[in-house]
C-alpha cells in the first residue's frame, strides 16, 4: 500500500531542538564536570605533582571546513586544551596543553565522523522498577497501565 508523503508519519518535535540543547549542555556543563574528576597524579618520592585544572579549558574552532571535512574523510572536531600545572619541589611550571579532539555538532544537529554525517539519538533509561500511568481512553474513560522494568533489562534469557 502506498502512502501519499508523510501522511501517516510521526516526527518528533524540536528533535534538532534537543540534540543542540544536549551537546550544549555537554560543552558548557558536563566535560568541566568529567575533567573535574581527575586527579592530581603525584609522586612524594620525587616531589612532583601534576594538576589539571578544568575551569580554564578552551575548544579551539574546527581547523578545516565542514565540506572539505566530507570530501576527504575526516572528522569534524575541535581541540581540546587545559590549563595544568607540574610542581617539582619549589618550582612550578604552569602550561596549556591539548588533550584531544572533540567532535563537533554542526549546524544540521548532526556530527561528520570519516567524512560521514552521524546523528546521535537520546535515549531514556528507566531505573527498574514499577511505572504506572493513566490515559484517557477516546470515550474518556480512564485507562491504568503498570510497566515493570527489571533490574536487568529487558533482554536477559
Amino acid at each position: 500500500m502506498l502512502r501519499n508523503g508523510n501522511e501517516g508519519m510521526s516526527t518528533i518535535p524540536g528533535f534538532s531542538q534537543i540534540q543542540f540543547e544536549g551537546f550544549c549542555r555537554f560543552i558548557n556543563q558536563a566535560l568541566a564536570e568529567e575533567l573535574d574528576k581527575f586527579p592530581t597524579i603525584k609522586d612524594p618520592d620525587h616531589e612532583i605533582a601534576f594538576q589539571l585544572f578544568a575551569k580554564g579549558y578552551q575548544l579551539l574552532e574546527p581547523s578545516i571546513k565542514e565540506r572539505d571535512v566530507v570530501y576527504e574523510s575526516l572528522t569534524y572536531y575541535s581541540e581540546l586544551y587545559v590549563s595544568t600545572r607540574l610542581i617539582f619541589g619549589f618550582d612550578v611550571q604552569k602550561q596549556t596543553i591539548s588533550i584531544g579532539n572533540i567532535p563537533i555538532m554542526n549546524s544540521l544537529g548532526t556530527f561528520i565522523i570519516n567524512g560521514i554525517y552521524r546523528i546521535v539519538i537520546n535515549q531514556i533509561l528507566l531505573s527498574p522498577g514499577i511505572y504506572y500511568r493513566s490515559e484517557l481512553d477516546h470515550k474518556g474513560i480512564s485507562i491504568y497501565t503498570g510497566t515493570i522494568i527489571s533490574e536487568g533489562g529487558g533482554d536477559r534469557n
